[in-house]
Protein backbone atom coordinates (compact mmCIF):
# COMPACT_ATOMS: atom_id res chain seq x y z
CA UNK A 1 0.00 0.00 0.00
CA UNK A 2 1.47 3.49 -1.03
CA UNK A 3 1.50 6.32 1.33
CA UNK A 4 0.70 9.97 -0.02
CA UNK A 5 3.34 11.36 2.91
CA UNK A 6 3.18 14.77 1.38
CA UNK A 7 -0.67 14.63 1.57
CA UNK A 8 0.30 13.65 5.07
CA UNK A 9 2.86 15.91 6.20
CA UNK A 10 0.36 19.14 4.71
CA UNK A 11 -2.81 17.95 6.49
CA UNK A 12 -1.42 18.86 9.89
CA UNK A 13 -0.68 22.46 11.17
CA UNK A 14 2.31 23.24 13.19
CA UNK A 15 3.31 25.55 15.55
CA UNK A 16 5.56 26.91 18.47
CA UNK A 17 4.37 28.54 21.51
CA UNK A 18 5.97 30.15 24.68
CA UNK A 19 4.94 30.16 27.48
CA UNK A 20 5.90 30.36 31.56
CA UNK A 21 5.25 27.15 34.00
CA UNK A 22 6.16 27.13 37.42
CA UNK A 23 7.95 30.61 36.82
CA UNK A 24 10.41 28.83 33.88
CA UNK A 25 10.14 29.66 30.63
CA UNK A 26 8.54 27.44 28.63
CA UNK A 27 7.80 25.76 24.77
CA UNK A 28 5.08 23.83 23.27
CA UNK A 29 4.50 22.17 20.04
CA UNK A 30 1.52 22.13 18.55
CA UNK A 31 -0.08 20.00 16.25
CA UNK A 32 -3.27 20.51 14.67
CA UNK A 33 -5.22 17.90 12.15
CA UNK A 34 -8.78 17.78 11.41
CA UNK A 35 -10.48 14.30 10.94
CA UNK A 36 -14.10 13.53 10.17
CA UNK A 37 -15.63 11.83 13.23
CA UNK A 38 -17.27 12.60 16.10
CA UNK A 39 -15.60 14.30 19.70
CA UNK A 40 -16.25 11.10 21.32
CA UNK A 41 -14.25 8.87 18.99
CA UNK A 42 -11.37 10.90 18.69
CA UNK A 43 -11.33 11.33 22.51
CA UNK A 44 -10.86 7.88 22.45
CA UNK A 45 -8.44 7.82 19.79
CA UNK A 46 -6.45 10.14 22.03
CA UNK A 47 -6.53 8.52 25.12
CA UNK A 48 -7.14 4.78 24.82
CA UNK A 49 -4.07 2.39 25.45
CA UNK A 50 -5.13 -0.04 22.46
CA UNK A 51 -6.10 2.80 19.93
CA UNK A 52 -2.95 4.95 19.98
CA UNK A 53 -0.56 2.60 18.71
CA UNK A 54 -2.69 2.54 15.84
CA UNK A 55 -2.19 6.18 14.57
CA UNK A 56 0.95 6.51 16.89
CA UNK A 57 3.34 3.95 18.70
CA UNK A 58 2.85 1.62 21.35
CA UNK A 59 2.27 3.09 24.76
CA UNK A 60 2.11 2.03 28.16
CA UNK A 61 1.78 3.56 31.82
CA UNK A 62 -0.75 4.85 33.85
CA UNK A 63 -2.87 6.74 31.46
CA UNK A 64 -5.18 9.01 33.84
CA UNK A 65 -4.28 12.53 35.27
CA UNK A 66 -0.76 12.62 37.19
CA UNK A 67 -0.17 9.46 35.83
CA UNK A 68 3.18 8.58 33.36
CA UNK A 69 3.29 7.22 30.19
CA UNK A 70 5.92 5.91 28.22
CA UNK A 71 6.49 5.47 24.44
CA UNK A 72 7.53 2.05 24.05
CA UNK A 73 11.28 2.92 23.09
CA UNK A 74 10.56 6.50 22.60
CA UNK A 75 9.70 9.48 25.11
CA UNK A 76 7.92 9.52 28.22
CA UNK A 77 6.03 11.81 30.27
CA UNK A 78 2.79 12.97 32.71
CA UNK A 79 -0.16 14.27 32.07
CA UNK A 80 -0.39 17.35 33.20
CA UNK A 81 -4.49 17.76 32.41
CA UNK A 82 -7.62 15.50 31.30
CA UNK A 83 -10.59 17.42 30.95
CA UNK A 84 -12.92 14.78 28.24
CA UNK A 85 -13.23 15.45 25.63
CA UNK A 86 -11.96 18.94 25.62
CA UNK A 87 -8.38 19.27 26.64
CA UNK A 88 -5.80 16.91 27.20
CA UNK A 89 -2.37 17.95 28.09
CA UNK A 90 0.90 15.86 28.46
CA UNK A 91 4.70 16.60 29.15
CA UNK A 92 6.86 14.77 26.71
CA UNK A 93 9.84 14.13 27.98
CA UNK A 94 13.08 12.36 26.31
CA UNK A 95 16.76 12.00 27.11
CA UNK A 96 16.94 14.25 30.15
Amino acid sequence: MAIDVHRHLGAVDRSVESFERDGKPMRAVVLQRKYETDVEDLWDALTNAERIPRWFMPIEGDLRLGGRYQLIGNAGGTITTCDPPVALGLTWEMRG
